[in-house]
């Protein structure tokens, strides 16, 4: 009998939440999923494929699909003599009650914007704010009104392969807010990304910019006079107090809303890019798909981004979302410079195929082997040259090149640190002082 299963979670020692990527020559992607980290050498996970985008109808018309049913109902209406002039009536008044309902849901939307501090962030255009002292929790059904103008579908598509997910709108100009993995791929590849709204409208998007390290990412359409959430303080939350999600939930689910709780703060995640990042944790149920929807206080405020589940035979209800106050600061920055200032950069390019068993069998220390030095870089100030190894940041080993990426996460632009390096087998400490990480494409 064959032992190759997937470790359960009690079986792993010391578990992480790390986000799921399928491996490089597959040719189906899957939104992410947290699961635990396996024991070095032990079997890895696999993943789901992507669902293609198929569509539905909540809160009214989406994307202008009419199901079977309604087909059918409408073709035995006209068989027992309902006529034209009466299928037709019914068809304006049907589209009068979506126009009403339309305008009934932004009216709530503009409502809740309305009741928080929207003062002009000298930072951005985004602002987060506690409710009024006053105020009072609203309905669900109120929040998910406002939701329907807010929350947007997202794909990306090679014509074979559909990647889907979800975002929000956060300015009346058109800027959405979402996961970096929800577009990683078809941004990557260059396909273009196509945001569509709740009354069926298709944009196709452009990137502002992204930040991997966070896993966010902003997008622009070119609208006007839409209907934005309004942030909430993610300071002001606490465990225990109600919550709501509003996404796509598989691709094929569009503004499915569900309802939890709070269920604990600080949580710290470890993403692809090997950064962590504090979320909130919640058991609202969210599934491939949810992935950068707002996560909805009672008073229907966006309190975080939702951008993971911990996927694991057995376990249910356990969901993260990125806290506002992060994803307020880092979407400023993306929408007013195109990326996120003060991250430290060494300039190096490092060779990934020096792993420690490479360095063992050359009788080499293990460490981040550099292939080249970036001209007029930090790194060339400080005195590295092509094929030193850095062994140690500040004291902490490193054994490998993603060793050395995750330290460099840990400083800031300008902030000085001791590299220990191995060259030609003599022992060196150098001091750096970072540079900043510009993106090549960034809008300033």
């Amino acid at each position: 009998m064959s032992n190759d299963r997937e470790p359960r979670p009690s079986e792993l020692e010391d578990p992480e939440y790390h986000i799921v990527r399928p491996e490089q020559d597959r040719s189906a992607y899957s939104d992410a999923y947290y699961r635990s980290a396996p024991r070095e050498g032990g079997a890895s996970y696999g993943y789901n494929p992507a669902r293609y985008y198929t569509g539905g109808e909540p809160c009214g018309p989406h994307r202008g699909q009419i199901g079977i049913r309604a087909l059918l109902a409408l073709c035995l209406a006209a068989v027992i003599g309902a006529g034209v002039l009466g299928i037709g009536g019914l068809y304006l008044l049907s589209r009068d009650r979506r126009e009403a309902r339309q305008e009934g849901q932004n009216a709530i939307s503009d409502e809740i914007y309305a009741q928080v501090s929207q003062d002009q962030d000298p930072e951005g255009p985004l602002t987060a704010s506690a409710p009024p002292a006053d105020a009072a929790a609203i309905p669900a059904e109120d929040i998910y009104a406002a939701a329907c103008g807010q929350v947007v579908g997202i794909r990306s598509t090679d014509g074979r392969v559909t990647e889907t997910g979800s975002g929000f709108i956060v300015t009346d100009d058109g800027y959405i807010l979402t996961n970096y993995h929800v577009i990683e791929t078809g941004y990557a590849r260059g396909l273009p990304i196509t945001v569509v709204t709740q009354e069926g409208t298709e944009y196709t998007a452009q990137v502002t910019g992204t930040e991997s390290d966070s896993d966010l990412a902003v997008l622009k359409i070119e609208a006007e006079g839409l209907h934005p959430a309004a942030f909430g303080d993610a300071d002001a939350t606490a465990v225990g107090e109600r919550v709501y999600t509003v996404g796509d939930p598989l691709g094929d689910l569009p503004y499915t809303m569900t309802r939890g709780t709070l269920s604990a703060r600080d949580r710290q995640i470890t993403i692809a890019s090997n950064a962590t990042v504090n979320m909130f944790q919640f058991d609202a149920a969210v599934n491939r798909g949810s992935s950068g929807g707002p996560l909805y206080n009672a008073y229907g405020q966006v309190i975080g981004v939702v951008t993971a589940k911990y996927a694991a035979e057995g376990v249910e209800g356990l969901g993260f979302a990125i806290p506002s106050s992060e994803a307020v600061a880092i979407a400023n920055e993306l929408i007013t410079k195109g990326y996120v200032s003060g991250k430290a950069y060494l300039g190096l390019v490092l060779d990934n195929t020096y792993t420690p068993s490479v360095a063992q069998y050359y009788r080499r220390d293990p460490g981040a082997y550099v292939a080249s030095v970036q001209e007029g870089s930090a790194a060339q100030q400080a005195g590295l040259q092509a094929g030193d190894v850095i062994t140690a940041v500040d004291g902490a080993a490193i054994y490998s090149a993603d060793g050395l990426v995750a330290a460099v996460k840990g400083y800031s632009a300008g902030d000085t640190a001791e590299l220990t390096v191995n060259r030609s087998g003599e022992t060196l400490s150098l001091a750096v002082t970072f540079g900043q990480a510009v993106p090549e494409d960034a809008t300033s």
